[in-house]
């Protein structure tokens, strides 16, 4: 028997161009999935506090669940699969992000209606900056998003880290020379 997670401690929001984002058009994809994997029922909604994120031309919608059990939490291995089905439909890039509240964990995942997945999981503030990073806001504007209070601003990164964010800027120069080859 699966055990209930609250609602709460986990989200699944999705970002699409405010030009494409159409609730209506969403919402088949992503009840679709739903079904497919018996998550417990949902909603697609608008988040209308999303204040920088908006302005910067993002529409951001929140898989909301509609009881105790957390559809957000069912979704987590699927983000990347619900992110590209949503591209796909709104002919646009879209970005899916999956966040553990109370845990330490987030995934993401950028895909373009022609375009294979990018994908990053881990920490959870290293994703919410790649996300920013990939949204082009700022972090501060996300964990607004979710309550976050951002970590210590004295934070350094250590040598993986560090090691870790070089191999994938190169990794990002090579995927875009790549597109840029098609």
């Amino acid at each position: 028997m699966e055990t209930a997670a609250d609602s709460r401690e986990y989200r699944v929001v999705f970002f699409c161009p405010a030009s494409s984002a159409r609730l209506e058009r969403m919402e088949v994809p992503v009840r679709r999935l739903l079904t497919r994997i018996h998550a417990p029922p949902a909603e697609l909604a608008p988040l209308q506090e999303a204040g920088a994120i908006t302005e910067a031309g993002w529409q951001v919608f929140l898989v909301r669940s509609l009881t105790e059990r957390s559809a957000a939490q069912a979704m987590a291995a699927y983000v990347s699969e619900a992110t590209c089905a949503l591209a796909a439909e709104l002919d646009a890039e879209v970005l899916g992000l999956y966040v553990d509240v109370s845990g330490d964990s987030a995934r993401i995942c950028r895909c373009g209606p022609e375009d294979g997945p990018e994908t990053f999981a881990g920490r959870r503030q290293a994703a919410l900056n790649r996300t920013a990073e990939w949204l082009e806001v700022t972090p501060v504007s996300l964990s607004a998003l979710f309550h976050l209070d951002l970590p210590d601003a004295e934070y350094e990164p250590d040598a993986d880290d560090r090691f870790v964010e070089e191999k994938l800027r190169e990794a990002r120069t090579l995927m875009e020379r790549y597109r840029q080859g098609k």
